[in-house]
């Protein structure tokens, strides 16, 4: 009989808590267009004023695989709207994974094909941008002695998942 009253509190309460989440119908980055997203995004770094374009950027490539610069001159904040989207759909990367990512075919060769890494200064930098926003943090393990063992990459913060998810709500509404 006390087992009885039990599972009725703890159903009651589960009900309880599944139609408060219903109700709210959050919107995350997942429900929205990756292009739409990662363009309003790249607004929202812009018009913060806190991501600041570096003087390098003009003249630098994306790749060795690129022949020319990108024609756009907000590009990074293009660069830096994609990485923070791909953090928030891993949860965790790291600098090789994305380098890879944003890598492609190399060209110019007679052979077969082969498949290049990204810049990573450019992708260095939008992280470190990031990590200045607190949208992203480091992923440390601490031993017992609390020293750091090693880092495991970069993942997204509680602020920058607040952020990207009212960005995302935005661009739902319409």
């Amino acid at each position: 009989r006390g087992q009885d009253l039990i599972t009725k509190k703890l159903l009651i309460n589960m009900e309880e808590e599944l139609r408060h989440i219903n109700s709210h119908k959050g919107v995350t980055v997942k429900d929205v267009p990756a292009e739409a997203f990662i363009k309003a995004f790249a607004a929202f770094l812009k018009a913060s004023g806190k991501f600041k374009i570096p003087e390098w950027a003009v003249y630098v490539k994306t790749g060795c695989n690129k022949i020319l610069a990108p024609y756009d001159s907000d590009w990074l904040y293009t660069r830096a709207a994609a990485v923070a989207r791909i953090l928030y759909m891993r949860r965790r990367s790291g600098m090789k994974w994305l380098r890879n990512h944003f890598g492609g075919r190399k060209t110019g060769t007679l052979r077969r094909k082969h498949h290049v890494f990204g810049g990573g200064k450019c992708i260095r930098y939008s992280l470190q941008q990031l990590a200045k926003m607190d949208l992203i943090g480091i992923v440390q393990v601490r031993g017992d002695d609390d020293k750091v063992i090693s880092t495991q990459g970069r993942q997204i913060t509680n602020k920058g998942i607040r952020d990207m998810d009212r960005i995302a709500l935005q661009i739902k509404r319409g």
